[in-house]
């Protein structure tokens, strides 16, 4: 590939140093009972601030209501009982969070970030936030903390509240920790670990490495080994109440049409179930983490040094993806950081959330604020700057994105929810909009259209760039040619030399298998012919409390996708994203 690393991420998470060992993992893993045990509480909420409306029925022309209502739902009975008793009353989300002792991994990337925020911000009564930071020594764990947190614009709202008082508010409950997620108790020192178990009430884990076509072997230390040492460690913590894990919509793979919030067990994939479906007698090999594993060790041991091993193990690892049904080895390790996590989980309650694609602030703490560069975001930009004049995809194919501030709020409440519960199951929910309020491949880019229209960028001469009409290529053939036709008419090459035109071709080459290269990276997604069932958020949506729904808001059908893009999420990109640097070309 010809892109770097982590250049175009789903979402920012804290990256692997190492690769694991194979003996850190047990071939075995635990069984589990389900033991029901709740907490019924009289609880009221407390006034935040006030934000939109109610969630409207879904209108969509592939899916209808009957279907969206009686598709299966994960709650149980009994909990569905305790929950209508609490109705009047809500989740109580902000009283759930007080004196609340919380341990976040990822802290210092765009999701966990903004949510943290939003913690301090509307539960100024939890206790401790503990931040698992990679650094040194404890020192400069608390430079990182200061610099990518305290310090961070999207604390000012965070600040403005508390005035002079800030900096001894946020000290006193944000504890940065020396650890790495990928190494036994965490990376932390005996004694940190001892103190961390005996205090937390939640785990929040937001540490993945998120590069679609990243080597294999970081992947599954990342996506793999990661869950796997923080369940180990959730093992130890005496008050655990609740697990949450960040996967992501697109965990699913290939699956097609309507793509229930069902759970991954050890042992399946996509592919799998496909040939189940065409036919029950065909075998096909089970997906084990330890197979992969192994695989991955004997290929090192086999390789004598390391020349070319980067590319071999980024091939690797889209080559087993493809087998079993995933379409990059982002999606693929997370599936399977999905299936660690429920094989041994044993009695802990675990939440996982699978947010699709996520992007700059819709409200909270303030429109258009967003850290890194994100998925829709560089094709969105190279249109701006004139490099993309066509895109590879099925225009109608529908491009799942949801606000940073809808995620975080509703972690919040479903945490609070099942965090009340504490029941010792698995509860997946989608983070999705697609069902809701769908949003088409050709729309966004033309209301890109029309933003760089009005607004345009300038190139190196302080020229400003024109742009047009998004064409659309479903065969990567016929979008090469195309590139290379609009390549042709933007440079003249008559009356020039032989030596210049090699130079011009090599330079269009160039172009072309860049272009080429990105548009395949993006391949699945332009194709993509899944849509999330959020069954699980709307049910949350429908427990929450009138004040809960406009302090926590979580209904994405109001978002009018043409405003938000060209009036809010562009415009973040250009100020917390490229604020300072060149955007011409």
């Amino acid at each position: 590939m010809l892109l770097s690393k982590n250049t175009f991420p789903l979402y920012t998470r804290e990256s692997p140093p190492k690769l694991f060992s194979k003996n850190i993992f047990s071939s075995r893993f635990d069984k589990y009972k389900i033991v029901p045990s709740f907490k019924n509480e009289k609880r009221s909420m407390k006034n935040i601030t006030c934000l939109s409306s109610f969630f409207s029925s879904p209108n969509d022309q592939h899916f209808s209501l009957k279907a969206f209502t009686n598709a299966p739902s994960i709650i149980m009975d009994d909990e569905k009982e305790i929950i209508s008793q609490k109705a009047n009353n809500g989740i109580g989300i902000v009283e759930f969070f007080e004196g609340k002792n919380i341990l976040v991994t990822g802290g210092t990337g765009f999701l966990a970030k903004a949510l943290i925020e939003k913690m301090l911000r509307t539960t100024p009564k939890i206790n401790k936030i503990y931040i698992l930071i990679r650094a040194k020594d404890k020192g400069a764990a608390f430079n990182r903390l200061k610099s990518e947190i305290i310090e961070s614009k999207l604390f000012k709202c965070l600040e403005e509240m508390h005035g002079e008082y800030y900096k001894p508010f946020i000290l006193n409950k944000l504890i940065p920790i020396v650890g790495n997620i990928y190494e036994p108790n965490l990376g932390m020192d005996i004694i940190t670990a001892q103190q961390i178990t005996q205090q937390i009430d939640l785990i929040i884990d937001s540490a993945a490495n998120t590069t679609f076509d990243e080597r294999y072997d970081f992947a599954l230390d990342a996506n793999v080994n990661g869950p796997y040492q923080l369940v180990m460690f959730a093992k130890k913590c005496k008050n655990l109440k609740l697990l949450m894990h960040y996967s992501t919509a697109y965990v699913n793979g290939e699956r097609e049409g309507l793509i229930l919030e069902k759970p991954f067990t050890m042992g399946e994939s996509i592919t799998k179930e496909k040939i189940t479906t065409i036919s029950s007698f065909t075998n096909f090999p089970s997906l084990h983490v330890d197979n992969e594993m192994d695989l991955v060790s004997k290929l090192k041991n086999n390789i004598t040094n390391n020349i070319g091993l980067e590319q071999i193990m980024k091939n690797l690892g889209v080559e087993r993806a493809k087998l079993y049904g995933w379409p990059d080895t982002y999606t693929f390790t997370k599936a399977i950081g999905e299936m660690m996590i429920n094989s041994m989980r044993h009695e802990i309650p675990i939440l996982i959330l699978r947010p699709s694609i996520i992007t700059s602030s819709y409200k909270e703490p303030f429109p258009g604020w967003i850290q890194g560069y994100r998925v829709i975001d560089p094709s969105i930009f190279l249109y701006g700057k004139g490099e993309l004049p066509a895109v590879y995809c099925d225009q109608d194919t529908l491009m799942d994105v949801i606000p940073v501030d809808l995620v975080v709020n509703a972690t919040m409440a479903a945490i609070a929810k099942h965090g009340y519960l504490q029941s010792p199951q698995l509860n997946v929910y989608h983070l999705a909009t697609t069902f809701v309020n769908p949003l088409a491949i050709h729309q966004i880019f033309d209301y890109c259209y029309e933003y760089f229209t009005l607004f345009p960028l300038v190139n190196s001469k302080g020229d400003k760039i024109e742009v047009k009409e998004m064409k659309y290529f479903d065969k990567i053939s016929d979008f090469s040619n195309y590139i290379w036709e609009v390549l042709s008419k933007q440079h003249k090459v008559q009356d020039l030399s032989e030596k210049e035109l090699l130079k011009i071709h090599m330079r269009f080459k160039r172009k072309v298998e860049f272009l080429n290269n990105f548009s395949m990276l993006y391949e699945p997604y332009g194709f993509y012919r899944g849509r999330f069932h959020t069954g699980n958020m709307r049910n949350l949506m429908e427990e929450m409390s009138e004040e809960e729904r406009k302090n926590f808001e979580i209904d994405a059908s109001n978002i009018n996708w043409k405003d938000y893009l060209t009036g809010i999420h562009i415009s973040g990109v250009r100020k917390h994203v490229f604020e300072g640097k060149k955007l011409c070309i």
